[in-house]
């Protein structure tokens, strides 16, 4: 449980000094988007551009509180916390492929981070000894 707490502290981090760069990575995108569609207006550019950062910026947090709630929900012994934060670590890991892949900023790098934390934390959830945790059929 310390390790999804961990991944989801790293993922919001990673996050918010991200978010320090806006103006940079705005920037980035908006020429992106222009190398890859001139005809169109500057306005729809833009438009695109941000929606696309904000997306990318704020789906981050959004993830890490989500995993946070489900590690409270973890911690008391409820067992379909565990299959969804297997499903979030994979979002987690798309989020950060795609966000690395789209985004120029070292602050990113905390997503690729989180996410590996994120996987190894999904192996220790189903380990042996958090069987026993989660066994016995009782509900907790």
């Amino acid at each position: 449980m310390l390790s999804w707490t961990i991944a989801a502290v790293v993922q919001l981090a990673s996050s918010a000094l991200a978010s320090t760069e806006a103006r940079k990575l705005f920037a980035d995108l908006l020429s992106q988007i222009a190398q890859g569609f001139p005809a169109e207006a500057v306005a729809t550019r833009e438009r695109v551009a941000l929606a696309v950062l904000a997306l990318l910026l704020g789906g981050g947090p959004l993830l890490a509180l989500l995993e946070l709630g489900c590690v409270v929900a973890l911690n008391r012994g409820k067992r379909w916390a565990r299959i969804v934060l297997v499903l979030l670590a994979g979002v987690a890991a798309v989020h950060a492929v795609i966000a690395v892949g789209g985004l120029r900023s070292t602050f990113l790098v905390g997503l690729v981070v989180a996410s590996g934390i994120a996987v190894l934390a999904v192996v220790v959830s189903f380990s042996p000894a958090a069987r026993v945790w989660f066994g016995g059929g009782e509900k907790r």
